[in-house]
């Protein structure tokens, strides 16, 4: 009877060693999974470029009210600091099955750092022809930016090359101060203008967070960005650039 007892002793704990087993691997794969995410995704985050300047023109807005005297300028210009950001999508040559995009999206945009002055805003490009953004409201980022799968890349329609390509959009201070002169012959363009203005980076500075989404025809992989903004040492210059490559922070998680 004791050797009974002791072999369903035994037993019982074979079993308990072996559920114990199965949950630590499984506990073991979900943080494993948390921490490092999709290892093999049809399409992957490629690069991304981002080019900070600014841009100036006379302001049309100004509203002077009858009798009202206003001083006049030889310029008075309304200045915006632009962040433009080009997130590349690469097809994955290691995935082994056809896949096709079907949407990318930006989503959930937030701002962890706001700026010292003004009001940053974000744009898609414009369907027009001319310039690539037209900072209207016709063109506001609201909550989310699609670009939907295409033969090709074509910005001005919000589409993307379902094989990879580009997606594109711009983050503008809309509410800095007028630059006012009557010294100035001419204005360079880009953001000389800023350290005529006398502002500093302190005052420009924020950081974006945004969700980015890769949408195949049954999954879909989202992974958060993080963007310190404008690009380092942009006053005082017409602009500047930065290309990132290193995306070992980004996480993509079905």
């Amino acid at each position: 009877m004791e050797k009974n007892n002791f072999k369903q002793t035994i037993k019982f704990i074979g079993i308990i060693l072996v559920v114990a087993i199965i949950i630590a691997i499984a506990v073991f794969k979900v943080i494993k999974y948390e921490v490092e995410g999709e290892k093999n995704m049809p399409f992957q985050l490629g690069k991304i470029i981002v080019i900070s300047s600014a841009s100036s023109s006379a302001d049309q807005e100004l509203v002077v009210e009858e009798g009202q005297e206003v001083e006049k300028y030889i310029w008075n210009e309304r200045v915006i600091q632009t962040n433009d950001v080009y997130v590349y999508i690469d097809k994955n040559q290691n995935y082994k099955e056809e896949q096709l995009i079907k949407n990318i999206r930006i989503e959930n945009i937030r701002f962890m750092k706001n700026v010292n002055l003004g009001k940053i805003q974000v744009y898609m490009p414009s369907s027009e022809d001319g310039a690539l953004y037209q900072y209207v409201n016709d063109y506001l980022v609201n909550s989310t930016l699609t670009y939907r799968g295409a033969e090709k890349d074509n910005k001005k329609n919000l589409e993307i090359g379902n094989q990879g390509g580009c997606v594109y959009f711009s983050l503008a201070n809309m509410e800095l101060p007028n630059y006012k002169s009557n010294v100035d012959t001419e204005i360079e363009q880009g953001a000389f203008i800023l350290e005529k203005m006398g502002l500093n980076e302190e005052d420009l500075k924020f950081k974006v967070a945004f969700d980015l989404v890769i949408e195949v025809k049954d999954k879909s992989y989202k992974g958060t960005v993080v963007l310190d903004l404008p690009v380092e040492n942009v006053v005082g210059v017409k602009e500047t650039h930065t290309e990132i490559i290193d995306f070992s922070n980004v996480i993509f998680k079905r």
